[in-house]
């Protein structure tokens, strides 16, 4: 299996005709306190399956980790990878809502996705210390 998209975002859904709404993409977040509470993001990624994946049960995890490689999030989920269709590899979209994080100090952060504990892809997330006056005026942030 391989990650052919890896996003977070304010927002996504899933059409019912497959199609993937995502709203609000960012990498970084700013706040003036630690520790700070990010109350909603979604962790969005699209798996695409390889020749002679078909019919299989698969567990993908997803991680988040601080730079010092301790777990803030460990999320795992079993799935059964569909048949091929019309000539095209299957693709599963993944849409995971994560509430209420709790970030200790400014740092970057990685998601990192793995399948049956192999290592996939990372995303990092910067957390960045601002000024309150910085805040009003915020830069990319969510």
């Amino acid at each position: 299996m391989e990650v052919l998209v890896l996003l977070a975002a304010d927002y996504a859904n899933l059409e019912r005709s497959g199609k993937l709404n995502v709203m609000g993409i960012f990498n970084d977040i700013n706040s003036a306190t630690f520790p700070m509470r990010h109350p909603l993001m979604h962790l969005i990624f699209k798996l695409g399956t390889e020749l002679g994946e078909i019919n299989q049960k698969r567990t993908v995890t997803v991680k988040l980790l601080d730079e010092y490689g301790s777990e803030l999030v460990n999320i795992p989920q079993n799935i059964e990878l569909p048949k091929r269709s019309g000539g095209r590899r299957p693709e599963l979209n993944f849409i995971m809502e994560l509430r209420e994080i709790v970030f200790q100090k400014p740092g970057r952060y990685d998601f990192v996705i793995l399948v049956d504990n192999d290592y996939k892809k990372e995303l990092p997330i910067y957390i960045n210390q601002i000024t309150p006056h910085e805040e009003q005026n915020p830069g990319p942030e969510s």
